[in-house]
């Protein structure tokens, strides 16, 4: 017997671009990110700070996909 469980809210993920890598990167958001969608500056692993327009189309991040930045909310890049 499989026992389904309810769906997971596993936050949302904002993809940018990082130029001096040339590889995609991921910001994990707790909070739906859609009422400011004002652009940012994100911190990178690379070590720059990217500007980065949020867009309204996001999507939720399944339990296992990886991410290079979490935050709770997007106040915390502002």
């Amino acid at each position: 017997m499989w026992i389904v469980s309810p769906s997971r809210d596993h936050g949302w993920v904002i993809s940018f671009g990082c130029k001096p890598t040339g590889r995609l990167r991921r910001l994990k958001v707790d909070t739906d990110p859609s009422s400011d969608t004002s652009p940012i500056d994100v911190p990178c692993v690379c070590g720059e700070v990217h500007r980065v327009t949020v867009s309204p189309y996001r999507r939720r991040r399944s339990a296992d996909e990886a991410f290079d930045l979490e935050v709770t909310s997007l106040d915390e890049l502002r």
